[in-house]
């Protein structure tokens, strides 16, 4: 294993085995638990920002990669509905994890970022619904709304509690609907 993956690897553990407090987690206990000298990270990585923001997206984008929908007997607004919530749950039970990919993309957005990705996710269950050019705008609102509650959530918590799956699943699919037009499907 390349040193570089090594690195990666031990932070990304660190990071699940800490909940994604960040601030518990040392260049120093990374290089240990490498086995390396603490120069190697600073040279591979130049900061340990740097590093944990790889190490996050590359998370998240795992998570990403698992929604993927093999239930043949759901509608298209089904799969839609499913594929917006499995990352969300996921970001709900990482919440630490989560801002940190979240902020990065908003703040250092790239065409290959976990938000991006994401978005062409749901796009992809989207133009099974409909296609027209307001399709990827309507997926870009979804996402951004979305990652804009969960960011926002404690000023919410008087009409909805975004931390309660149910409420949490209601207020997707009552999204997803308005969005797309489709009403009680």
């Amino acid at each position: 294993m390349e040193i570089k993956d090594k690195i990666i690897n031990v932070t990304i553990d660190l990071i699940k085995k800490s909940n994604g407090e960040i601030e518990k987690i040392t260049i120093r206990e990374i290089a240990k638990k490498a086995n390396i000298g603490i120069g190697l990270i600073n040279y591979h990585f130049e900061s340990k920002k740097n590093l944990i923001d790889i190490c996050v997206q590359q998370i998240i984008s795992d998570v990403i990669a698992q929604t993927k929908i093999n239930i043949e007997q759901l509608t298209p607004m089904e799969k839609l509905k499913y594929s917006v919530k499995i990352p969300i749950d996921f970001i709900m039970d990482n919440p630490a994890i989560a801002k940190i990919s979240i902020l990065s993309d908003l703040m250092n957005g790239k065409p290959n970022d976990n938000t991006f990705k994401t978005l062409l996710k749901y796009y992809f269950y989207a133009s099974n619904l409909e296609q027209t050019e307001d399709t990827f705008f309507k997926v870009t609102l979804l996402i951004h709304g979305l990652q804009g509650i969960f960011l926002r959530c404690e000023l919410y918590k008087d009409k909805f509690d975004f931390t309660n799956k149910q409420q949490r699943d209601k207020l997707i699919d009552s999204l997803v609907e308005k969005i797309f037009g489709v009403e009680n499907e």
